[in-house]
């Protein structure tokens, strides 16, 4: 493996407020690497810095060896990093398919082998992938996005996302106000879309959840990366069962 995505002593902040201090992240081609911690840790201030809706303050994000650090959103995008945000943020006013087609918009004809694929291709291809992951999606292609229950909208958040054929994915607690069984599924699905070899970068503050499916994970703590290591070493730290996973009975 090789490293995707390298966090190089960021910082962020908001005004006087230093929300990010000079964390180290890297990431693995190929690889679910969880950040976990509590709420106003940094976690969302880290992926909106990746993605390039935050001002970073200092350090380096490179992709790929480029440094993507205050690039423009959709630059970022296109070079590959897509995100699917804290809150899911679907266009109601869009049918289920429209929100999908709207996350391939940066796609553009590229050479595969010998081969030349048509943004349009390329859009079919990724439309047939998200429907294979979320049948549900499919069902309800032609369905109002407002009208879908919690689970679904976040269902099609990511599918959104996946329809841009990103290096890496981006996601922004994926199991917030969703029952068990519906996160149980996701989370599922995730370890597919790793499989199919999307790189992801989830924050989380679900940590059992996030280190059943990750590689590797760090907790950030007030800004800070106070612990990582590989996610199955992670499970069985002590410090984290009590302070994370509700002591060793939740493991």
């Amino acid at each position: 493996m090789n490293e995707i995505l390298k966090i190089q002593q960021l910082r962020v902040s908001y005004g006087p407020i230093s929300a990010v201090k000079g964390i180290d992240i890297t990431v693995e081609r190929g690889q679910i690497v969880a950040l976990l911690g509590a709420n106003g840790a940094g976690k969302t201030s880290t992926l909106r810095a990746i993605s390039g809706l935050t001002k970073v303050a200092g350090g380096e994000i490179l992709l790929d060896g480029v440094n993507i650090a205050n690039e423009k959103p959709y630059k970022i995008a296109k070079s590959g990093v897509m995100q699917s945000p804290e809150g899911r943020l679907i266009l109601s006013g869009l049918t289920v398919e429209e929100n999908l087609k709207a996350g391939a918009y940066s796609l553009k004809a590229r050479t595969v082998g010998n081969s030349r694929l048509s943004a349009r291709a390329q859009t079919a291809a990724n439309f047939e992938r998200v429907y294979s992951l979320f049948p549900r999606l499919k069902e309800r292609a032609k369905q109002q996005s407002n009208t879908l229950s919690g689970g679904e909208q976040q269902m099609l958040a990511i599918g959104r996302a996946l329809m841009a054929s990103p290096k890496v994915l981006l996601l922004d607690e994926p199991s917030l106000g969703l029952a068990p069984l519906v996160i149980k599924d996701i989370f599922a699905t995730l370890t597919q879309i790793k499989q199919e070899g999307t790189t992801i970068l989830i924050v989380e503050q679900n940590a059992l959840a996030s280190l059943k499916i990750a590689d590797y994970a760090y907790v950030l703590e007030l800004g800070k990366i106070t612990m990582h290591g590989p996610a199955e070493q992670l499970r069985q730290d002590e410090r984290l069962i009590e302070a994370y996973l509700g002591g060793k009975t939740s493991v």
